[in-house]
């Protein structure tokens, strides 16, 4: 454990001492949980109680919320002891809910998945829900990752104009959305592979090192593609990454499209080769 993450722990245990008594649970997640919180690093706190907060509840300063729009969720953010506190705020119903269907494999979105990591990797500040969900979520679901990969590949079946189209001169923001895009596919993908939660994706290198199956140098070759805004070298990674699962149908479409290459500059050869054949057959040929 680093030192931040020491001292960051303790000043998460002394928000959860001044929380509210309605709230029965609390759980240390991100990176402070996993030991490896760094002088950027903040305080990430999930909070279950018997219902949302009043503001004046809380001890922190400059609070902030923002409600992500779902039923028995909220989030707060401020100051406490010169730190930085995130405080995810649901209700128990939702909480319970949230868990069994991530346990029973009933989503494939990466940010219902992410609550399933950051649990697994919590650490217990108030209550005892907490064990409950780490022993739900200890198993994989069985056919979640064949489910996940389907849904990521859906993404690499749209015709291959439409890929091209990132490329126009002056659409660097839509080539970098692309990019980043392309990316969470590929890591969701190997994280399916290796049957894992998926993680956010700071540390990416931290995050992959461990997983088993995955192509080589995957995170610096993530890295480099989109530092370089290289839709090519991203796609063949993609491709590769498809290469290592089970072949179905839409994953056979999507790795061809994959491989199909994507730059202006190949659009016109293609339609320069197109006018040759065409050629050829009016000279029967």
């Amino acid at each position: 454990m680093t030192e931040r993450s020491a001292h960051l722990r303790g000043v998460a245990e002394r928000v959860a001492e001044r929380l509210p008594g309605h709230v029965t649970d609390v759980v240390l997640t991100g990176s402070t949980s996993r030991g490896v919180a760094d002088s950027e690093s903040d305080v990430e706190v999930l909070v279950i109680a018997e219902r949302l907060p009043d503001p004046e509840e809380l001890p922190l300063a400059e609070l902030q919320s923002w409600a992500p729009g779902l039923s028995g969720a909220d989030w707060f953010g401020g100051w406490f002891e010169e730190e930085w506190i995130e405080l995810v705020w649901w209700t128990a119903d939702h909480a319970e809910e949230r868990v069994r269907g991530i346990a029973a494999g009933e989503f494939v979105d990466h940010a219902r998945l992410r609550t399933a990591e950051a649990l697994v990797n919590g650490i217990t500040l108030r209550g005892d829900r907490h064990a409950g969900w780490v022993e739900q979520l200890s198993r994989y679901p069985a056919g979640l990752a064949a489910r996940i990969i389907d849904d990521v590949c859906a993404d690499w079946t749209e015709p291959i104009r439409a890929q091209r189209s990132v490329l126009r001169e002056g659409d660097a923001l839509l080539l970098a959305q692309r990019l980043v895009q392309d990316a969470e596919g590929i890591l969701r993908v190997v994280f399916a592979l290796n049957e894992a939660w998926e993680p956010g994706w700071k540390r990416l290198a931290r995050r992959v090192e461990p997983l088993a199956v995955k192509p080589d140098r995957l995170a610096e070759r993530i890295d480099a593609a989109i530092r370089a805004l290289d839709l090519q070298a991203m796609r063949s990674l993609a491709a590769e990454a498809l290469a290592l699962a089970p072949e179905t149908p839409k994953l056979r479409e999507a790795r061809r499209l994959l491989l199909e290459p994507v730059s202006v500059g190949s659009t016109e050869l293609t339609r320069e080769r197109r006018r040759r054949l065409r050629r050829r057959r009016e000279r029967g040929m």
